[in-house]
């Protein structure tokens, strides 16, 4: 009797379709995928998605990073976009990251070009390390280094004394007076901007042009400059489009110099920029709705840039194509 049973059983799963037996597989791995990808989307989630929305809640109240006293509604972007300084914070922010992006990457496309071109290859991976070592350095060394020693306020100070060879006076660099002084040195102070990461990406772009092309400009008598415009350029777009869209978001958060260095008021936007201001509403005067506020305008403002970002370059290659 209990064979009979075991024989029917047999024969009742080889009539379940071969499909079916797949889907139930298929729908055990996924539970096992689910299984091992749960402690990452709950560190995901706890440290990437609640925070945000918290901050969002947050924007509309009264909070001062204990309590929520109450809702307020639209009252703390209302005075956001009221500030003064908040606006000055944006266009500080909008000179120094289009100042310095542009003097980054066109430092590091020169730099990978010449390394490029280099014929000794030992001799171009020799520089291509010497140019990476500075990255081990920690940014809070490098803006002490820019600080006591670059361009402190001492008559001794290394840019004192390379402009008094020009006959120009000893400057008070990032505590001077003159608000677009201390923007020019925010600016000026990666000098000479190239090295690093940004550099090896254009290198490795550049490597994986076709070199048959490469020759086929030299054959027509195509010169280094329009070689490098209408070929090389073109072949980079991915990796331009790229750091556009990090340089913008990084270029829009960065408060490192404002932290450590030119410590600017709230009531000062000399070298005020939108980071800093969240910094000082929230920990400095304990008005965390605020500050969740300004932060909320900030991601609208940087999701609009990147989204035209985008677009701009999409038509570009939509045109080129044509």
């Amino acid at each position: 009797m209990n064979k009979n049973k075991k024989k029917d059983k047999v024969d009742l799963d080889a009539l379940i379709p071969e499909g079916v037996t797949r889907i139930k597989i298929h729908h055990k791995s996924d539970l096992k995928a689910y299984i091992w990808l749960a402690p990452a989307l709950i560190l995901l989630l706890t440290f990437n998605f609640i925070p945000p929305i918290m901050s969002l809640i947050t924007s509309f109240t009264s909070s001062n990073g204990v309590t929520m006293e109450r809702f307020v509604w639209f009252a703390n972007y209302g005075e956001a976009l009221a500030d003064g300084v908040f606006w000055q914070s944006i266009l500080n922010v909008f000179i120094i990251t289009i100042a310095t992006f542009i003097l980054t990457h066109v430092a590091n496309l020169f730099l990978a070009e010449l390394l490029y071109s280099m014929k000794a290859k030992r001799l171009s991976a020799f520089y291509r390390v010497m140019l990476i070592i500075p990255m081990v350095v920690p940014i809070i060394v490098t803006l002490m280094i820019t600080q006591y020693i670059t361009y402190s306020a001492s008559e001794n100070s290394l840019a004192n004394i390379v402009i008094g060879w020009f006959g120009a006076k000893p400057s008070m660099w990032f505590w001077d007076s003159n608000p677009a002084m201390v923007i020019f040195t925010i600016i000026i102070r990666g000098f000479p901007w190239a090295g690093g990461t940004t550099m090896l990406i254009y290198l490795a772009a550049l490597q994986g042009i076709s070199t048959e092309m490469i020759e086929a400009t030299k054959l027509d008598g195509v010169g280094s400059f329009k070689r490098i415009v209408h070929f090389h350029l073109p072949m980079m777009v991915g990796q331009i489009k790229y750091f556009v869209i990090t340089g913008i978001i990084g270029g829009m958060q960065d408060y490192n110099v404002q932290l450590l260095i030119t410590q600017p008021a709230s009531d000062n936007g000399s070298s005020m920029v939108p980071g800093y201001l969240i910094y000082r509403q929230a920990f400095t005067n304990s008005r965390y709705g605020l500050a969740n506020a300004i932060g909320i305008l900030l991601f609208i403002l940087i999701l609009g840039l990147t989204f035209i970002n985008n677009r701009f370059i999409q038509n570009k290659n939509s045109e080129e194509v044509k």
